[in-house]
């Protein structure tokens, strides 16, 4: 008969066990201070472990890697949610997206997402995680919207979805990075420009 060493029971009972909603906004909130306070150089797995006051193998257990860890803290500690609107409409389904990002900039979180924007520039490990975990559900819905229009007719053939994808977020950080005025009706004007046959 086999039987299980300590150190397995103790294993399984830790695999059992369900995570603690608590802990993992002491983890997350940890490191979002020690972002604020030293961006991403700033951000080690020891020092969020001991800002929280847990292990470090209580962090690694919840984040693959200090970019997965940053972006949910930067996710989380700026409420950012997945946005997808669908209505067959392509240029109020268009608008709206830019909408909720301009919300997102103009909010009291949008000094962060600044920050967090430019550390991408320099840190392609944290540009890939957010790209991957954010970012990605999002450009995959642009383009859905864009293929189903050009399949209904409303868009042209010949329309280069990629740019157009690119072209409208590029256009609100570039206002958010350079501290340009965020008129309510950006998103408007922003897919007039590179949308100018949709009304």
């Amino acid at each position: 008969m086999t039987t299980l060493s300590d150190a397995a029971i103790e294993a399984r009972r830790q695999a059992g066990r369900p995570r603690d909603p608590a802990c993992d906004a002491a983890i997350l909130r940890a490191t979002l201070e020690a972002f604020e306070a030293g961006g991403y150089p700033g951000v080690s797995i020891e020092g969020v472990a001991a800002r929280a006051g847990v292990a470090k193998a209580t962090v690694y257990r919840r984040f693959a890697s200090k970019a997965d860890l940053v972006v949910e803290a930067v996710r989380s500690g700026a409420h950012i949610e997945d946005h997808l609107p669908d209505t067959g409409d392509l240029r109020a389904d268009l608008v709206e997206m830019m909408r909720t990002l301009l919300g997102y900039l103009r909010g009291k979180h949008g000094g962060l997402l600044v920050r967090f924007y430019a550390e991408r520039v320099s840190n392609p490990d944290l540009a890939e995680a957010f790209d991957r975990s954010v970012v990605g559900k999002k450009r995959e819905h642009m383009r859905h919207l864009l293929q189903s229009a050009r399949e209904r007719g409303d868009l042209a053939a010949d329309a280069d979805i990629e740019l157009i994808a690119e072209a409208g977020p590029a256009y609100i950080w570039h206002h958010a990075v350079y501290n340009l005025p965020f008129d309510d009706d950006l998103p408007e004007r922003i897919v007039d420009l590179v949308l100018p046959s949709i009304r």
